[in-house]
């Protein structure tokens, strides 16, 4: 009998043991969050962290891909360039916040427009400077939206945009070190546009900067699809990059608008040589 009761009480042990085993019946996924509800009414919110391994951008040469020199934009910004997860390995590089003054307006939505960048107030005459190692890719005047503005490109495969300057004081191609000099702001904007991109996306620079103390968040930051969700807002269609072979006639036959209304949206002239890779707005 006594066999008998401890067989049973194991049984009913195993029973309830068995009973508390929950069954995972959906999971709802976003970017790099996903919530795994269970059957009986529970969930669970987890955070995916990349590979870093086989996520980390390899760069070995950061002139071979899309090395345009006539436009703030090697390529137009795409939504699917990024929607996988990627990790930017800062490792030992140093680094540089662009200028010396206060966050002014952040990344996101501003007066129902995105800002791609975040805007740090600066003084006339201030120094902007890189905030890494990289390869200026573009350097000069841009258009109505960035004004005079610098991109470099680093050996991470991150670019930094530097627009809204009064002067430029480097040259496309001209290699650069965190902390020099860009060129200098203040006098005919109060501020400096900074942008950070991968692949030509824009995402928040906070993810990369503490912007109060001006030190990188990590040596190592992971950058996920849901950084750019934003993008699937932006329609694309309102910007054209210019092929060799392109004429604005040809452009504003191909979009429906006119080529007054191109002129005017880039600051160019009807008889503007058109530079291959040039980013041309099309609509408001």
């Amino acid at each position: 009998m006594k066999r008998i009761s401890l067989a049973i009480a194991l049984c009913s042990v195993c029973a309830l043991s068995f009973a508390q085993v929950k069954t995972p019946v959906d999971t709802i996924s976003r970017g790099n969050l996903s919530i795994i509800l269970y059957d009986d009414k529970s969930w669970q919110y987890i955070e995916i962290q990349p590979d870093v391994k086989s996520a980390t951008i390899d760069t070995t040469d950061i002139k071979a891909e899309n090395w345009v020199t006539t436009s703030v934009y090697a390529q137009n910004p795409d939504y699917a360039r990024t929607k996988d997860a990627s990790v930017i390995d800062f490792g030992n590089d140093s680094c540089s916040f662009p200028a010396k003054g206060k966050v002014v307006s952040s990344f996101g939505m501003r007066s129902g427009k995105m800002h791609t960048g975040i805007d740090i107030a600066l003084k006339s005459g201030d120094a902007v400077f890189a905030a890494f190692d990289g390869i200026v890719r573009f350097a000069g005047w841009s258009g109505s939206k960035y004004g005079n503005a610098v991109v470099v490109r680093h050996y991470n495969g991150l670019e930094t945009v530097y627009a809204h300057l009064d002067d430029v004081k480097c040259k496309v191609n001209q290699k650069v070190n965190a902390g020099e000099i860009l060129g200098f702001g203040g006098k005919t904007s109060n501020h400096l546009h900074f942008e950070t991109r991968l692949k030509d996306n824009a995402f928040d620079p906070e993810l990369v900067f503490n912007t109060q103390t001006g030190a990188l968040v990590a040596d190592r930051i992971p950058i996920y699809a849901s950084n750019f969700d934003y993008m699937k807002f932006v329609d694309n269609s309102q910007y054209h990059i210019v092929k060799s072979g392109d004429t604005l006639y040809g452009i504003a036959r191909k979009y429906k608008v006119s080529v007054k209304q191109i002129c005017d949206l880039n600051g160019i002239k009807e008889s503007s040589i058109l530079s291959v890779g040039k980013r041309l707005k099309l609509r408001p």
